[in-house]
C-alpha cells in the first residue's frame, strides 16, 4: 500500500494510526499481523543470506570478522527493503490510473503496470473507494485498504500484492478492513464503510496477474482478534509482567 496520511511510523518499524480529531492512536493492522508466525520468511533470510556470502566470498574474506557478521546479518534487508520500496510505488501508481490521474511509470514498474492494465482491461472493475484509511473503535485498530470496487456484480475489497506468494494470514487483513466501523478522512470526517460481499487479491507480478479469490471472512475476523489480544499482551501487559528481584 502507499503511506497512509494518518499513520505514523514508530522507531520500531511498526505503525500506528492518530485520529485526526480525538488524538487517539491505534495500531495498524498490518503491525498487529506482525505477531503471526511467518516461517517461511525464516527460510528466505537464511537462503538469501547464504547466496550472498557466497557471491561476495573474496570481499567479505578480507573484512575484520566483526564487521563481516554486521554485514552479513543485514545482507536479506536490502533486499527486502527494494522489494517494500517496489510494492509501494506499484500501489501509488495503481492508485494514481485507477483515479484517471496518470503518472509516469518507470521502467522497473513496467511490467507490474502493464499487468495492472491488463486486470482493468478484462475485469473491469467499478472502483468504489481507492487507499482510504478505515478505523475500529470497538477493537482499537485501524487500516488503510487498496480499492473496493464492483466485481461480476458483487462489491469487493481487492487488496493488491506484489510478491512472489499470496498466503492464509492475507484473509485476516481483509477481514480486519473490511469489519472497521467506518472510514475516516485527513480531517477526521468519518462516514460508513460500503458493504462489502467478497474479498480478493490482486496478485500483480511481472508477467501475469489473478484476481484471487479469498474465503472464510468471519473465521479470518476471528483470527484476527485473537491476534489484536496478543499484541495488547506483548506491548501493553507483557513489559511489566516481571518485576525485579526480591
Amino acid at each position: 500500500m502507499t503511506a497512509p496520511a494518518l499513520a505514523v511510523t514508530q522507531p520500531d518499524g511498526s505503525r500506528r494510526y492518530m485520529h485526526p480529531l480525538t488524538g487517539e492512536t491505534v495500531p495498524s493492522v498490518t503491525t498487529i499481523l506482525k505477531v503471526i508466525s511467518k516461517p517461511q520468511l525464516d527460510g528466505w533470510a537464511a537462503r538469501l543470506t547464504a547466496k550472498y556470502a557466497v557471491d561476495n566470498w573474496a570481499g567479505l574474506s578480507e573484512e575484520d570478522p566483526g564487521l563481516r557478521l554486521e554485514i552479513l546479518k543485514s545482507a536479506h534487508e536490502e533486499t527486502r527493503q527494494k522489494s517494500a520500496d517496489r510494492g509501494t510505488l506499484v500501489h501509488e501508481l495503481c492508485d494514481s490510473w485507477a483515479k484517471d490521474n496518470p503518472v509516469a511509470i518507470e521502467k522497473s514498474e513496467a511490467g507490474f503496470m502493464t499487468q495492472f492494465f491488463g486486470f482493468l482491461e478484462d475485469v473491469k472493475p467499478q472502483y468504489i473507494e481507492s487507499e482510504a484509511t478505515v478505523w475500529s473503535h470497538q477493537y482499537n485498530y485501524a487500516g488503510t485498504f487498496d480499492f473496493i470496487a464492483v466485481i461480476n456484480g458483487e462489491v469487493t475489497l481487492v487488496d493488491i500484492k506484489t510478491g512472489k506468494g499470496v498466503y492464509p494470514e492475507y484473509g485476516m487483513q481483509l477481514a480486519a478492513l473490511s469489519h472497521a466501523e467506518c472510514l475516516v478522512d485527513e480531517e477526521g470526517r468519518e462516514w460508513d464503510i460500503p458493504k462489502v460481499a467478497r474479498h480478493a487479491v490482486l496478485h500483480l507480478r511481472p508477467r501475469s496477474w489473478k484476481l484471487i479469490p479469498v474465503y472464510e471472512a468471519e473465521a479470518c475476523f476471528i483470527s484476527f482478534l485473537a491476534a489484536r489480544k496478543i499484541w495488547w499482551w506483548l506491548h501493553e501487559v507483557a513489559p511489566d509482567v516481571i518485576g525485579e528481584p526480591q
